[in-house]
């Protein structure tokens, strides 16, 4: 804090008008004197009266008023700093967009005022209109979060928690609560305030509900990738009956959908694998810095089609599919060169992808919608998978 003296009415004198808010009157003057004795009277014209009763603010009007009291601090610029000294207008906008609307002009001058009998600040005179800052040296750190934070800070929360190592979302733990008390104290006042209550995000498939994964799993494998460490995990893939025991180096954490996924490379070979964290059993960091290929972007990893489970081998897709898909690819289009050619009561589709399972999965999904025609061990496979559909329903008819 700074230590500097300055007149206690400086900012009095310089910003607001009239004078009289700064000349001491009989109202805020305590007049002390010798003890009167007894029988004798005060005179009438000094004669106190009982103090008034300060009537008690509504805590709403309290919150409101400290909120944007603080604000206001947060918003000035240092003196010297690149920001120009902020005019009262100036500060009535900035608040109007942190969601603190229906604050006069007025109001802005009087907390001011008001601070700057605590706090380093003072107005430059010498602009046109007058401009607030911090006292040269002295401007401070301030805690708290405004608006745009607290909304960051929730979406964040929401969305990206299980990509976070522990150790970072200890520290953010205080600040999400500070942005989810903030919010809810603003309540449904500002628009930025309400943004929450208007946005979602939806998966574009069936809404899967999250794996399960085993207490602290998830935490030491976030540790090892944060601090480039290897790992001993008790992995059981997908078509092992029980779990092995295998030593990982970490390159990468993906969340696909309701599953977080480990890129990492086994033992001493070279290429990427993905494990699910879902299907770990143990893990224990070991005290041995993580191998990492020197060409490795978990970027390109991912653009590769790693995470469509599949091979990755480009292809050139070729299909008949009818008029309805057609609209909807039409907007959300499978490739950047796909073509759409009607002919007659169907539509041709051709599109570079990569074949991987997650393609499959989608041309399966649309059913009678969507016929290959190239590659033909594309097709071939399509066609044996409906063939076999087809024959479990009849059995079970």
């Amino acid at each position: 804090m700074c230590t500097q003296s300055r007149p206690p009415c400086a900012a009095h004198r310089i910003c607001l008008r009239p004078p009289k808010l700064c000349t001491p009157t009989a109202r805020n003057i305590n007049i002390t004197g010798p003890p009167q004795q007894i029988g004798q009277s005060t005179p009438r014209r000094l004669r106190s009266k009982p103090p008034r009763q300060l009537e008690q603010m509504p805590d709403q009007s309290k919150f409101d008023a400290i909120t944007r009291q603080w604000q206001l601090l947060k918003l000035l610029p240092g003196a010297g700093h690149s920001g120009q000294p902020k005019s009262a207008l100036a500060l009535k906008l900035a608040l109007d967009a942190e969601g603190l609307k229906n604050v006069s002009k007025r109001t802005i001058e009087r907390d001011l005022v008001q601070l700057s009998l605590l706090f380093p600040i003072e107005c430059d005179e010498t602009m046109t209109p007058h401009g607030w800052h911090w006292t040269k040296g002295c401007d401070l750190n301030l805690p708290g979060l405004d608006l745009s934070d607290a909304l960051s800070l929730n979406l964040l929360e929401q969305f990206l928690r299980p990509l976070l190592p522990a150790s970072i979302l200890r520290t953010l733990e205080a600040r999400f609560h500070l942005a989810n008390s903030k919010l809810k104290a603003l309540g449904n006042r500002g628009a930025a305030a309400r943004w929450l209550d208007k946005v979602q995000v939806v998966a574009p498939m069936l809404n899967l509900l999250p794996p399960k994964i085993r207490p602290g799993i998830l935490e030491t494998v976030q540790e090892a990738l944060f601090n480039d460490q290897q790992l001993d995990l008790d992995y059981r893939s997908v078509d092992q009956p029980v779990a092995k025991a295998m030593r990982v180096h970490p390159l990468g954490l993906v969340q696909r959908g309701p599953g977080a996924y480990l890129v990492a490379t086994v033992f001493d070979y070279v290429e990427p694998r993905l494990l699910a964290v879902h299907r770990i059993h143990r893990a224990r960091s070991i005290e041995e810095t993580a191998k990492r290929p020197a060409d490795f972007s978990l970027a390109a990893y991912i653009a590769s089609g790693a995470l469509e489970f599949g091979d990755g081998e480009a292809i050139k897709l070729r299909a008949q599919i009818s008029p309805a898909l057609a609209i909807h690819l039409a907007e959300t289009p499978l490739s950047g060169d796909m073509q759409l050619d009607p002919h007659g009561d169907h539509v041709r589709l051709s599109a570079s992808l990569r074949d991987s399972w997650a393609l499959r999965w989608w041309i399966l999904a649309q059913g009678e919608g969507f016929v290959v025609k190239h590659p033909v061990a594309l097709k071939r496979d399509i066609l044996a998978e409906h063939q076999a559909a087809v024959a479990a329903y009849i059995v079970k008819a």
